[in-house]
C-alpha cells in the first residue's frame, strides 16, 4: 500500500522563517525546503496517519505563539495530499550544491558537484534536521568559519542540526570538533553525516551532558541559534573559550543585533565584525 503524504506549506516573514523550519522538523516533517525572499515559503512533508490532525493543531499553536519569543506571527499553514511516495523526497529538488565563501562547497549526498576541484566538499543529508546551507544564517556561519578556522583548532558547535557547521570546521582544518543539539533526532542525523564525511573521531556529536564536560578550552565556538538564546548563553560560552579564542554567533535578526553585541561586550568579548545577509546577522567576537 502506498503511503499518503501531506504537503505542509507555510508563508512566513523572513524573521520567523528559521523558527518555522525548526518547528516543522521538530514535529516530524521529512525534509524542509525554504524559498522566496521577503515572504518565505517553507514546505515539508508528513505521512497521513490518524495522528496528523493533532500534529497540525499543535504546530499551528506553536506558530501563533511566536510573538512570545519576539518573532512575527505566522498566519497558518496549507495542505495538499498525494499518494505518490516520491513526495517524501520532494524537498530535495530545492537542495543543490552551493559554493560558499572562498573554499567550501555544500552538496547533498544525492547530487554530484561538477565545479572546481579546489573547493572543500561538505556532503550533507539533512533528513529531519536543520542545516543544508540554504538558509542565510547557515551561510553566514559557513563564511565566517571559512575565514577564521585555522589548522589544529579545537571547535565547539552549539545547536548542530545536521552537523553542517561542525563538519565544515573539521574540513577547514580543525583537529577536534565537539558538537551537540538539544534534540536527539538531529544528533543522530549529524552523526550519520559525520560518518558520511569520514570524520568519525574528529567531529564528536555529544549528548547535552557530555558536551558540557568536553567542550572546554576551545579555540572557536559557533552557535547558529536565535538572539535570545545567544544572549542567555553568552557567559557560559565565554567560559568555554580560551583567551584570544573566537565566538561566531548567528540566527540574529537585524533589530536584535545590538542586544547581542551588548551582551557579548558585557561578558568580556571584543567585537571583530558583523556580517549580514538580508535581515540576518552573524557576529564574530574575540575573548
Amino acid at each position: 500500500m502506498q503511503t499518503q503524504w501531506a504537503e505542509i506549506s507555510v508563508e512566513s516573514p523572513q524573521e520567523s522563517a528559521e523558527a518555522v523550519s525548526g518547528l516543522m522538523l521538530e514535529f516530524g516533517c521529512h525534509g524542509v525546503a525554504e524559498h522566496g525572499s521577503a515572504i518565505r515559503t517553507i514546505v515539508g512533508f508528513l505521512p497521513v496517519t490518524d495522528q496528523l490532525p493533532a500534529i497540525l493543531d499543535d504546530l499551528e499553536s506553536r506558530f501563533q505563539s511566536m510573538p512570545e519569543y519576539g518573532l512575527p506571527a505566522v498566519a497558518g499553514l496549507t495542505l495538499k495530499y498525494s499518494q505518490d511516495t516520491d513526495w517524501a523526497n520532494e524537498w530535495k529538488k530545492y537542495f543543490k550544491p552551493m559554493e560558499i565563501g572562498n573554499r567550501l562547497v555544500i552538496k547533498p549526498s544525492w547530487e554530484d558537484y561538477a565545479g572546481g576541484s579546489d573547493r572543500i566538499a561538505v556532503e550533507i543529508d539533512p533528513g529531519q534536521a536543520f542545516g543544508t546551507g540554504g538558509h542565510q544564517t547557515t551561510r553566514l556561519c559557513l563564511k565566517c568559519l571559512d575565514k577564521y578556522v585555522e589548522p589544529g583548532m579545537v571547535v565547539a558547535d552549539i545547536g548542530t542540526g545536521s552537523g553542517i557547521l561542525a563538519i565544515a570546521a573539521a574540513k577547514l582544518g580543525a583537529s577536534l570538533v565537539h558538537a551537540t543539539d538539544i534534540d536527539e533526532l538531529p544528533r543522530r542525523i549529524a552523526r550519520e553525516n559525520v560518518t558520511r564525511n569520514d570524520l568519525d573521531g574528529v567531529v564528536i556529536i555529544h549528548d547535552m551532558g557530555p558536551f558540557d564536560g568536553a567542550a572546554v578550552n576551545c579555540d572557536l565556538v559557533v552557535a547558529n541559534i536565535i538572539a535570545l538564546t545567544i544572549i542567555e548563553l553568552t557567559q557560559s560560552i565565554h567560559d568555554r573559550i580560551k583567551p584570544g579564542g573566537l565566538f561566531i554567533s548567528s540566527g540574529i535578526v537585524d533589530d536584535r543585533v545590538d542586544e547581542v553585541i551588548e551582551a557579548l561586550t558585557a561578558a568580556g568579548f571584543q567585537i571583530l565584525e558583523v556580517q549580514e545577509e538580508e535581515i540576518w546577522r552573524a557576529v564574530v567576537a574575540r575573548k
